[in-house]
């Protein structure tokens, strides 16, 4: 699904719609394009209480490291529906197909197989609950949000009797209470938001042409010496983060400043919310660690300078606890992979929990051809123990931590079986010394710690590696990110390849050619 660019405010908005009204087959008959469960689930008269999901959740998580919706009961997943704003998504699918993780970008949903699956499973929604309560189910005041582009259809949870007739159904992918917040998150707030107060080192950069700073970590990355054979042109980077600062004119009218100056684009849009700016510092660091431009103004650069920005809000901050974020997370990852010039998306955001919404999302941008770049993970007092979040830990993400000087994961940063490649972003002598970027306003920079400025520095740096040979896939690039990083072939058990080598990559991609 496109949505259309509004140039004069440079304002993107992708987002699947809430319908004013949805067109049902007059005499849906289920079995006509809905299958039956063999093993039928009957849910519990009484949901569970909060403390007792909870308590179910962090049990799953103490021992896994890890949690899936569907490594619970059904009973704790319709009791979990109670609670936050009690919406829920349902994925669906058609009569006889298992999985539609590889073929998401190919399905038509107007077509007459998934349009018919979709009314019926709509008409038995409204059936239920008509035989359940007596009364006619008012269709706009339940629907959350219908996917015009991805097999979803976002509600609020309506009662037991609905939700296990869709639990009933084969035709059923998932069905998850999307809005579920632990006990220990609602606890904490804005998290990655505020910029680091730290003092800025002078050891962390060097100044160089026209007048900028590097950051000292870039060497490390060997970030400079691919500059001499390319600086991105020719890419676009997709940033999908908490916003972005309209004080910054070098992310707004200043982003061709100084060596950029090459008629690069910058596009900015949103799925959450009613605008792209906000007072969160973290979305403004990342687009300046990954695009910002080399500038003439005293401020640090980015990796892939030359890089085009098409920058999305879809997050109040870095970690995706809500049912809103997370839908607008998918439907940014939607929006940017239906957009061709995109290349490269990073996201430096991410949950604890496994969300198919986002994997459904995550897969789509893949399929479409885009190398998506995500944060293994950075602890706050309720996340240390946890590993690699998500969506870094699925498959089709590239999965980036953070390392310091002596490629040992950063104080903060998560790291596991998960994690593809690692980016040096931490003095050894100092946790708090880390890379640099874009402050909100101004130039002197700010330290930006954490998976999530490594994520970024990875992202410019696919950039780089692409724009030797726009005409590559998605494949190839990451084939030569990998032959090219630190331990290949080996791999580190929680650290994947390690260190990215901009330079080697770089120079990998002008053989292959």
């Amino acid at each position: 699904m496109k949505k259309t660019i509004l140039a004069l405010a440079t304002i993107w908005v992708f987002a699947a719609c809430k319908r004013d009204s949805v067109n049902v087959m007059e005499n849906a008959v289920v079995g006509d394009v809905l299958t039956s469960r063999v093993e039928s689930v009957v849910l519990s008269e009484s949901p569970l209480s909060k403390e007792d999901v909870d308590n179910t959740l962090k049990g799953i998580l103490m021992r896994e490291h890890d949690f899936h919706w569907e490594w619970t009961t059904p009973d704790v997943i319709w009791s979990a529906g109670h609670y936050g704003d009690q919406s829920m998504a349902i994925g669906y699918t058609i009569n006889g197909l298992e999985s539609i993780d590889e073929i998401s970008h190919t399905i038509d949903l107007k077509s007459s197989k998934w349009k018919a699956t979709h009314d019926a499973i709509i008409q038995l929604i409204k059936d239920t609950y008509f035989e359940s309560t007596g009364k006619a189910l008012d269709w706009n005041e339940v629907l959350v949000e219908d996917d015009e582009v991805l097999p979803i259809i976002t509600i609020n949870m309506v009662n037991r009797e609905v939700i296990q007739a869709l639990m009933n159904l084969e035709n059923v992918r998932y069905i998850e209470p999307i809005d579920y917040i632990l006990e220990v998150e609602e606890q904490r707030s804005s998290s990655g938001c505020d910029p680091s107060s730290y003092s800025v080192s002078g050891a962390d950069y060097t100044w160089s042409t026209p007048n900028c700073m590097i950051p000292w970590n870039f060497n490390n990355m060997n970030i400079p010496n691919a500059w001499s054979q390319t600086q991105g042109q020719g890419i676009t980077v997709g940033v999908i983060d908490a916003g972005i600062s309209s004080s910054q004119s070098l992310l707004n009218g200043s982003f061709n400043n100084g060596d950029s100056n090459v008629g690069r684009s910058r596009t900015v849009g949103y799925t959450l919310g009613g605008t792209a700016y906000t007072s969160c510092s973290h979305g403004t660091s990342m687009s300046g660690l990954a695009v910002g431009p080399r500038n003439n103004t005293g401020a640090t650069t980015g990796v892939a300078y030359k890089s085009n920005l098409f920058f999305v809000r879809a997050c109040n901050d870095v970690v995706l606890d809500s049912g809103s974020e997370r839908t607008a997370v998918k439907n940014a990852l939607v929006g940017l992979g239906n957009t061709s010039d995109v290349k490269v998306i990073s996201m430096s955001i991410g949950t604890p929990f496994g969300s198919s919404v986002l994997k459904d999302g995550v897969n789509y941008a893949t399929n479409m051809g885009k190398l998506v770049f995500a944060a293994a993970g950075t602890s706050f007092s309720w996340t240390a123990w946890w590993g690699v979040i998500y969506p870094a830990a699925y498959s089709n993400c590239v999965a980036i931590t953070g390392v310091n000087e002596n490629s040992q994961t950063c104080d903060d940063c998560h790291d596991g079986g998960e994690v593809d490649f690692t980016v040096v972003m931490e003095r050894n002598s100092n946790d708090s010394r880390n890379s640099l970027s874009l402050p909100q306003s101004g130039t002197w920079p700010t330290y930006i710690g954490g998976s999530s400025c490594a994520t970024a520095t990875a992202a410019g740096i696919g950039a780089l590696v692409w724009s030797i040979d726009p005409t590559m896939t998605r494949a190839e690039v990451l084939n030569i990110l990998t032959i090219t990083s630190q331990y290949y072939p080996g791999q580190s058990s929680s650290r994947g390849y390690g260190n990215l080598n901009a330079g080697a990559a770089v120079a990998a991609a002008q053989n292959a050619m």
